[in-house]
């Protein structure tokens, strides 16, 4: 790697998170703090940054692309990104929708929002709902089209204009499904896969419609070609529509299982090509919507070793940002828009003392682009 300054984000997704009762009212992030994250946030300093705006769904597919350093108008709904993400083509005048495969409690209660199927759970239970005739019916009727997919993501296409999709599900994950049936064109669809996949404890939870975003390339906006390191589709679809890589790295999972050497080592590997890399890393969120303290700490746990990792395979100087897209609760399992920490680190500054990465009360909220200009030296 030659010797000109690389630049990179850490993304940690839902690492932030609220006082749980079980960490005697800390957060996870306060509770045991790490000390990679806490050399970073001594030299750089400890900051607040708001990544849900008011009105808008808190979430990664509000929060990436805000960070990445694009506005509001780009949020035209996860569905599309999400697709650009999977590579299914949406033609002009289509939108795209997500569609959960959700765990379901026979009374009706959303007990899993992101549940952990395998890849061929997931497809076996996507192509289950392709199949049946009764299904496929409704869908023609209004024109869309399912699209099995591996693991829980799921996807419908149609002609625009897109139906209002329902509630994110990890932000009813506890509740009935009576408080948040739809009522427009989704109804029957919802209905008889719900029908299908009872014996499994599943039904299906379409949300995120909207039409193909327009995204001005990266390279144009900041001057830097660059790689986004993930394996979530919302993720990789965001940077594929800003015209940066997103190489797929096998073993990378998007769980607390996911194969996190790989993903730091993708990381550098793109950093020998490109001066910006981002890498996200989900799984702090999926442990949370999992409900599971000791997963949670484990995977802030996996996060500074990624750091450690991709600290020590530089090889010459560089810029660090370290932040989380938003909070989400272990207590809830779902989403917060309250504001996120963030530091960034400079190799050729002088260490600092270390400070815990926590997250913060005081001091003033920076716009979501902040960090990002912030690390490039453009703010």
């Amino acid at each position: 790697m030659s010797g000109r300054t690389r630049y990179f984000m850490v993304v940690a997704d839902g690492m932030a998170d609220t006082p749980l009762a079980e960490l005697g009212g800390l957060t996870p992030l306060r509770y045991r703090p790490r000390p990679q994250m806490a050399e970073l946030a001594g030299q750089g300093g400890l900051f607040r940054v708001r990544t849900i705006p008011s009105g808008f769904s808190a979430g990664t597919e509000t929060a990436m692309p805000l960070i990445t350093g694009y506005d509001t108008s780009v949020l035209t709904g996860r569905g599309p990104v999400e697709a650009a993400g999977m590579g299914i083509a949406l033609p002009a005048g289509q939108f795209a929708m997500r569609a959960n495969l959700v765990r379901m409690a026979e009374d009706g209660t959303l007990t899993e929002a992101c549940p952990d199927l395998s890849d061929e759970e997931g497809l076996a239970a996507g192509r289950l709902l392709a199949a049946d005739a009764a299904l496929a019916g409704e869908l023609a009727r209004v024109g869309w089209t399912f699209h099995p997919q591996p693991g829980f993501r799921q996807m419908i296409t149609g002609p625009l204009p897109p139906p209002a999709g329902m509630t994110p599900p990890h932000n009813v994950q506890g509740d009935g499904i009576d408080g948040h049936w739809p009522t427009d064109a989704l109804a029957p669809v919802v209905r008889r896969a719900r029908a299908l996949l009872r014996e499994r404890g599943m039904a299906l939870w379409p949300w995120g419609p909207g039409a193909w975003p327009h995204y001005e390339p990266f390279a144009d906006k900041f001057g830097l070609h660059g790689a986004v390191i993930s394996a979530v589709p919302v993720v990789r679809g965001m940077a594929l529509l800003a015209g940066l890589e997103a190489p797929v790295v096998p073993g990378a999972t998007g769980t607390l299982e996911t194969d996190w050497r790989a993903k730091v080592d993708a990381a550098l590997a793109a950093a020998a090509r490109v001066p910006f890399v981002m890498l996200h890393l989900e799984a702090p969120d999926d442990c949370s919507h999992a409900r599971s303290v000791e997963a949670e700490l484990r995977a802030i746990a996996m996060i500074d070793e990624a750091l450690a990792r991709l600290r020590a395979g530089v090889g010459g100087p560089y810029r660090l940002l370290l932040l989380p897209d938003h909070v989400t609760s272990t207590e809830t399992g779902r989403h917060g828009a309250e504001p996120v920490p963030w530091c960034v680190y400079d190799s050729e500054r002088p260490a600092g003392i270390p400070t815990p990465f926590v997250e913060i009360d005081e001091g003033p909220v920076f716009a979501a682009d902040i960090p990002l200009r912030t690390l490039l030296g453009q703010s």
